[in-house]
């Protein structure tokens, strides 16, 4: 054993100096060589073939260390078209031993692609050798691969198709099919497309039902391996007509009282959509009476947006106050008299049990004594319509809770929006969030709003307000998507609870 000789100085008290002293069992650390294994080449392509025999080629895996390399396994994966001979077993390749691992190429498509990884001790234990050949076989690209349509108002609507030979033989559609009444195509087929070229399909879809959703499919019977293709279709015909809210934030309504006034007008100032009125709705005026409008008539049955009553293209719709039947509004505001040519917003808010029984008993002072006696915690709405590009996107909405009673009130609002929606960035934090119907969320706030201030009979009475601002996340969507009806709740001075609603937030994905 080699000893070592340490050379220590000292320093103490007194005395300074050298001491030569040996260490006897320290040993020198030995230097090992490494283990390294050299893989080539990295990359196998087999190109095109001119025939779907298989090939061979070979990757030659060298030990270029200073020690032995152990090879534990060599695996493919990727695809099935590749295959490899090796002696499967763990192999031992001394330094400057090499050994070649045959891989079979048996094209199973146009475009194969797989990996051949090689495990082992070396100082990179994981190596890839990268795969690749194409065969002769036709394939087949579809844009779009699916086909939604939208039809307003039943007329036919046309969409194309695009078919693509994207293999590396020539594509033979030699039939095509189309299932689904509503629907149609054309095209040139039977037809043969040599890759690279593409042929277009015509394809309609004419609405039977109004409001129905139909499904279909275009079936192409080819030459891939899987014989056929297929493109879904999906058709909608949406309502007839618009909503009231939609109307109003596409700025397609005006509202006002006649010269006599005793009568509301509300025209319809758009020369392509129909509006419809689904519900009693509370129309507010800093001028005039507020008041609750609606059929006298309805039955509620509808679907929304549609409903009993109607407003043509460009053309209006009255509402007589007091009346027994047909378009009709009542008084919510006891103190200010109802002015002439007076302006009138609409606010999403349907008019609340129990006001609308006492309007459709067409008793007046019942209305006005309930207000008197309770809290009246309205929903409405600043934002009823938002139009979204259908790759989806945010937008501002805003809700809005009133209190038109003259007793102190809180209440639970709920926000629900479909499955897919989101919202974030509130001015109000909600108290909490609850699972919906279908995926739905349902997001609940608590508000407390103080009493209403009357005023004198030319002014307008002042309600207590509180806004609720959020951030509307829209995901990809198609056609009008129609939420859920914002909702308050709360209890009247006996401890019953009511709730008032709201038209429900339209978002149309155009």
């Amino acid at each position: 054993m080699r000893s070592v000789v340490l050379l220590v100085g000292l320093s103490v008290t007194g005395l300074s100096g050298c001491i030569d002293f040996e260490l006897e069992g320290i040993k020198e650390p030995e230097i090992e060589g490494i283990r390294d294994l050299l893989v080539e080449p990295g990359l196998l392509d087999y190109g095109t073939l001119a025939s779907n025999a298989p090939v061979t080629d070979v990757v030659t895996l060298t030990s270029v260390g200073d020690l032995p390399v152990t090879l534990s396994t060599i695996d493919v994966s990727g695809s099935t078209a590749y295959t490899i001979s090796w002696a499967s077993t763990e192999l031992v390749l001394e330094p400057g031993e090499s050994t070649d691992v045959v891989v079979t190429y048996a094209p199973a498509s146009f475009d194969d692609l797989g990996s051949m990884v090689v495990r082992s001790d070396a100082v990179e234990p994981n190596q890839v050798v990268a795969l690749h050949g194409a065969g002769l076989y036709p394939a087949i690209d579809i844009t779009p691969s699916s086909v939604y349509f939208k039809s307003e108002y039943g007329e036919t609507v046309w969409a194309e198709v695009w078919v693509t030979s994207v293999g590396t033989a020539a594509l033979d559609l030699s039939d095509m099919y189309v299932e689904g009444a509503p629907f149609t195509a054309e095209g040139d087929i039977p037809l043969v497309l040599p890759p690279g070229d593409s042929t277009m399909l015509t394809v309609s879809y004419t609405p039977e039902v109004e409001g129905e959703v139909a499904l279909g499919k275009i079936w192409l019977t080819t030459n891939t391996e899987l014989g056929y293709a297929i493109v879904p279709l999906e058709g909608h015909q949406g309502p007839t007509c618009i909503g009231l809210g939609e109307a109003w934030d596409r700025d397609l309504l005006d509202a006002h009282t006649l010269a006599s006034g005793v009568t509301l007008q509300v025209d319809n100032l758009s020369a392509d959509d129909e509006v419809c009125i689904d519900n009693w709705y509370i129309w507010l005026s800093r001028e005039s009476q507020d008041m609750g409008a609606g059929d006298m008539d309805a039955d509620f049955g509808d679907v929304y947006p549609t409903g009993s009553l109607g407003i043509a293209t460009e053309a209006s719709i009255t509402f007589n106050g007091g009346a027994d039947s047909g378009a009709s509004w009542w008084c919510l505001e006891h103190t200010q008299y109802t002015q002439p040519n007076a302006s009138y917003e609409f606010t999403g808010a349907r008019v609340p049990e129990p006001l609308l029984s006492y309007m459709f008993a067409e008793d007046q002072d019942a209305v006005w004594a309930w207000e008197e006696e309770n809290a009246v915690m309205i929903a409405a709405r600043r934002t009823n319509y938002v139009s979204m590009p259908g790759g989806g996107g945010t937008a501002p909405v805003t809700l809005r809770v009133l209190n038109m009673g003259s007793q102190d009130g809180t209440a639970e609002v709920r926000e629900t929006l479909l499955a897919g929606f989101t919202a974030t960035d509130f001015s109000i934090a909600p108290t909490r969030t609850e699972a919906g119907a279908d995926g739905a969320t349902v997001y609940v706030f608590d508000v407390s709003l103080g009493k209403r201030t009357l005023t004198g009979i030319y002014e307008q009475t002042i309600y207590e307000e509180q806004e609720i601002t959020y951030t509307l996340g829209v995901p990809a969507c198609r056609g009008r998507q129609y939420h859920a009806p914002m909702e308050t709740h709360w209890d009247d001075s006996v401890r019953v609870e009511r709730v008032a609603t709201a038209n429900p937030l339209v978002v149309d994905c155009e």
